[in-house]
């Protein structure tokens, strides 16, 4: 049902896997970055944690990945965020110092990482190749942008993609401005992410976005967007409109199932309105990955998408409200350097 995460050393087939369908081999950065990283030994890696990722998970990540790292000798520095926007300020500030970090590693789940990468993209611009790149080690609720790239939750693999991996440049999406790493949405989608955001339930991944699904669709009403890109233009009542730079959100639900972060363009899943009745079915094949043969369901690719809505819609990316129609989004190509595992 659901493309499977690299857990531990016993799935490098199942990492090679993953990167082979992303288009990954043959997009790390040239070897001589790739030496200046694999040599930086004595440059600081910065881990920035979000303690309450996770149920607690964020904080007792971060210890486990950084006493690993200790033991190989390798400098580490940990900071706790306290509240929203804490990991893009500190991202900001370390990599601003004369000498930056080899990599700052975002602990947390894909809100932390998209502060993150938001920083690194927008440092990139007036640092070029001394640029930290992200590390990942995902502790969050759903983690789809680790899980996209064959990233998992165990701190002794995520220590040794650190310390042995490949930097390699991947596109983010943009929208109004602000990077996202995975999927910006609008729509049902968005409210379901809304709630998920804020309840309270202790469900994680497709549980938790099922869950939400069926307490939002009951009273969810479609609005007509108007959407301009590379495919020309359409204006009618959607239900919801999903622009992926990778391929999932929600826990693993494939959205956009060939969105790649190494091609340049967003792909944008379009669902039109459905009779009230048609809802739950067509739900079931998103969340099964069978919608896209579905005459309500197009899939588009661009380069810049403009939304725009009869009233003012909000915008939902990596599990946290980014942005409001009218709205502009564009695929960023090669706008940050992640370190994944070495091929």
């Amino acid at each position: 049902m659901f493309l499977p995460a690299a857990m531990g050393a016993g799935n490098d087939n199942a990492q090679a896997q993953r990167r082979e369908q992303l288009g990954l081999h043959g997009h790390a950065e040239p070897n001589f970055f790739n030496e200046i990283y694999k040599m930086s030994k004595s440059r600081t890696i910065q881990i920035i944690t979000n303690p309450t990722s996770g149920r607690g998970r964020g904080s007792r990540t971060a210890a486990a990945v950084a006493s690993i790292l200790r033991a190989r000798s390798r400098s580490v520095d940990v900071f706790a965020t306290k509240q929203t926007g804490d990991a893009h300020q500190v991202t900001l500030d370390v990599s601003a110092i004369g000498d930056p970090p080899a990599c700052v590693v975002a602990c947390g789940g894909d809100g932390t990482i998209q502060e993150v990468a938001h920083a690194l993209a927008t440092r990139k611009t007036s640092l070029g190749d001394r640029c930290p790149a992200l590390g990942l080690a995902p502790a969050g609720r759903c983690n789809d942008f680790a899980r996209a790239l064959g990233v998992g939750k165990d701190p002794a693999t995520i220590a040794d993609i650190l310390t042995t991996g490949s930097p390699t440049a991947l596109d983010l999406g943009l929208v109004n401005g602000r990077h996202f790493c995975t999927v910006a949405t609008v729509g049902v989608d968005a409210e379901i992410s809304r709630y998920v955001d804020t309840m309270r339930m202790p469900l994680t991944g497709t549980l938790a976005y099922l869950y939400g699904a069926m307490c939002v669709l009951a009273r969810y009403k479609p609005l007509t967007l108007h959407l301009r890109g590379d495919f020309d233009e359409i204006r009618r009542p959607i239900f919801l409109a999903s622009s992926a730079n990778t391929s999932s959100y929600g826990g693993a639900i494939r959205i956009a199932p060939d969105a790649s972060p190494t091609d340049g363009f967003l792909d944008i899943c379009v669902v039109d309105a459905v009779h009230p009745f048609r809802v739950p079915r067509l739900v079931g094949a998103i969340l099964r990955g069978k919608h896209t043969r579905k005459p309500e369901v197009h899939i588009l690719r661009t380069r810049q998408l403009h939304i725009d809505a009869t009233e003012t819609l909000a915008i939902w990316a990596d599990g946290e409200r980014v942005a409001e129609t009218p709205a502009t989004l564009s695929a960023a190509p090669q706008a940050i350097r992640v370190i994944l595992p070495s091929s």
